[in-house]
């Protein structure tokens, strides 16, 4: 009978890989004879809580774990963030997938899902019944938990602090593969440098208002989902955050306006639809509302949708970008992927618009 193999899956999103991330590898290679890393938030845009893209991020967990005497393999794991069910198939796929490259038997391997005890973003732990799991206590350094936020925050904005501080609390080598990857992209640390300002400067404005109000403030929004034809309205964003990313239009609902009459100005406001109003109003086919705490890096900013379904016809509605967008322009449904979109419009439009391709599979086989 052959010897039964014991894989470690270790699911997070290393914005950036640190020495708490190499405690789990540690521990998890010592309970299993080899270890699959999924990296979450794979292929979405540059921003300050997404900073490194999947690839750089597997280049930095390979710079650390480069001494390991087991074999560990990387994949890619995308974000659903309104369907939980549809990541936990992802998460199963990408195992499997993995599994019959590595020539494993699904018969004759054990599979162990290893991971930090944090927060409610360490749920997914459970989800998994019929793998058996190891959890460990985040890594501290003093009386701080070691995480990734602070990590971005001493390697982006906190200039006074020196390489040994930064050494000390997220460990040399992780320290060392992230500076050097800034040295070779300034542009995208500029990029990620002027995200992280706006979010800071945004959230410090909440925080402000909270404390006199006493209580936590939602930022409602709502945004528009203009399909013509095959097509998806979107607007290119002129100003950070996303500065160049296309985006749904909308915005901030005003105090006088309904969220309906809130995503039809800002529909007219960013994209100039050649049409009357009126008629807008009825094409308005859906609508729902989407709230996921992460849905913005802003803060707990909630947004309702709206779906206005447009004659199909050989000729698209002209437009005309407005003061708030760089451009205004008819997408192929097919040519709309989460990268090349800001913060959960992706995740919008898959929930409200069923004929957008996005085969996870097909990501997955191409890593091979």
């Amino acid at each position: 009978m052959s010897k039964m193999h014991t894989l470690a899956v270790f699911i997070g999103r290393f914005q950036p890989f640190h020495i708490g991330h190499m405690d789990v590898v540690d521990s998890a290679l010592a309970q299993a004879d080899s270890l699959l890393v999924l990296v979450g938030s794979s292929y979405r845009p540059r921003s300050w809580k997404n900073p490194f893209t999947y690839n750089e991020r597997v280049a930095f967990i390979r710079k650390s774990t480069d001494g390991a005497v087991k074999p560990i393999a990387t994949l890619p794991l995308v974000d659903t963030l309104y369907n939980d069910r549809a990541w936990t198939t992802n998460v199963r796929t990408a195992v499997m997938l993995h599994m019959r490259k590595a020539g494993l038997d699904t018969d004759q391997t054990n599979i162990l899902l290893v991971g930090l005890e944090k927060d409610k973003s360490s749920q997914y732990l459970n989800w998994f019944p019929s793998w058996a799991l190891k959890s460990m206590p985040p890594t501290m350094h003093d009386t701080s938990v070691i995480s990734a936020t602070d990590f971005r925050e001493g390697l982006f904005f906190d200039n006074d602090t020196d390489a040994t501080g930064l050494n000390d609390r997220f460990g040399p080598h992780q320290v060392a593969a992230v500076q050097s990857w800034m040295d070779q992209m300034p542009d995208a640390v500029d990029t990620i440098r002027k995200e992280g300002a706006f979010v800071r400067s945004y959230q410090d404005r909440i925080v402000a208002a909270e404390k006199v109000y006493g209580y936590p403030i939602p930022i409602n929004t709502a945004d528009a989902v203009v399909i013509q034809s095959g097509h998806i309205l979107m607007v290119e964003r002129k100003m950070e955050p996303g500065k160049g990313l296309w985006a749904l239009p909308g915005g901030h609902i005003d105090p006088d306006e309904t969220a309906e009459d809130a995503s039809l100005r800002e529909l007219y406001e960013e994209a100039g639809l050649d049409m009357p109003k009126g008629a807008m109003r009825g094409r308005l086919r859906a609508r729902r509302v989407f709230d996921h705490p992460e849905r913005s890096e802003k803060g707990w900013v909630r947004t309702e949708a709206f779906v206005y379904e447009l004659q199909d016809r050989k000729t698209l509605e002209k437009l005309k970008a407005g003061d708030d967008a760089a451009k205004a322009h008819w997408v192929p449904i097919t040519e709309i992927t989460p990268d090349t979109l800001f913060e959960d419009h992706f995740d919008i439009i898959q929930a409200l618009v069923h004929d957008v391709p996005f085969a996870y599979s097909s990501i997955l086989m191409a890593q091979s």
